[in-house]
C-alpha cells in the first residue's frame, strides 16, 4: 500500500511538472540524512538490511539534530511536509521514539492555524495497548476506517479513534499531497489531547 501511494505521488508530481531533484534546495548546514527524506528515498533497505541497528542510531541522531535546526525556507518546509505524509510510518519505525518525533515535527512542519477539529485515526490495537499512538489523524472517518481495517489491522486488529483536537494540539494541517490523495491528514501531538474515544474495532487483516 505504501509503495502504491509513493508511486501515485511520483506520477502526480510528473503530471504537475514538479521536479524531484533536491538540487534547488540549499541543504548546506543541515544533517546529511535530511536529503533522504526530502528526496523520498526508500527505507526498506535500511529496515531490512544487516545494519538496521546502526541505521536506527543514525536516524535517532538525525531527529535530535533537526529539533534544533529549523528549516530555512518554505520550499524545504513544503518538501518535508509532503514526504513526511508519504513515509512517516517508515521513519517512525526507524526512530522508534514517538515523543522525539513529535518534538521534531513542531520545528519542521508548517504550523497549523485554525479552529479545533473533530479528528479520527485508524490505529493498531497492539500499539494502542502499549500506549503508542500515531500522529496521523483525519477529519474524514472514512480515512480512519481505511487504515483501521487495512494497514493498521495487523496483530490483534485495528480500531477507529475519535478526538476533539484543540488547535494547540494540531502541529500541521494536510499537505497538498494529502488533500490530493483524499486522506486529509492532520499531524497531531497526542500528548496535548484530553480525550480519545474508541469508536469501532476491526478484525486482524489476514
Amino acid at each position: 500500500m505504501a509503495t502504491d501511494l509513493a508511486d501515485m505521488f511520483l506520477q502526480h508530481l510528473k503530471i504537475s511538472g514538479v521536479g524531484l531533484s533536491a538540487n534547488d534546495l540549499v541543504l548546506a548546514g543541515y544533517p546529511h540524512l535530511l536529503s533522504h527524506i526530502l528526496n523520498g528515498k526508500e527505507y526498506g533497505p535500511l529496515l531490512k538490511g544487516p545494519n538496521v541497528d546502526r541505521h536506527k542510531e543514525e536516524w535517532g541522531m538525525l531527529i535530535k539534530e533537526l529539533i534544533s535546526c529549523a528549516p530555512k525556507d518554505r520550499a524545504i518546509v513544503d518538501r518535508f511536509h509532503t514526504n513526511w505524509h508519504v513515509s512517516h510510518h517508515y521513519i517512525r519505525e526507524l526512530v522508534d521514539d514517538d515523543e522525539l518525533l513529535m518534538d521534531m515535527l513542531w520545528t519542521w512542519l508548517p504550523r497549523y492555524e485554525g479552529p479545533d477539529q473533530l479528528l479520527y485515526r485508524g490505529e493498531n490495537i497492539d500499539r494502542l495497548e502499549c500506549e503508542r499512538i500515531g500522529t496521523a489523524w483525519s477529519d474524514k472517518v472514512e480515512t480512519a476506517q481505511m487504515f483501521a481495517q487495512g494497514w493498521n489491522a495487523m496483530g490483534k486488529g485495528g480500531v477507529i479513534m475519535e478526538t476533539m483536537a484543540p488547535a494547540d494540539a494540531i502541529i500541521a494541517g494536510p499537505s497538498a499531497h494529502s488533500i490530493w490523495l483524499g486522506e486529509h491528514e492532520f499531524t497531531v501531538d497526542w500528548r496535548r489531547l484530553s480525550t480519545i474515544s474508541r469508536k469501532h474495532y476491526f478484525r486482524p487483516c489476514l
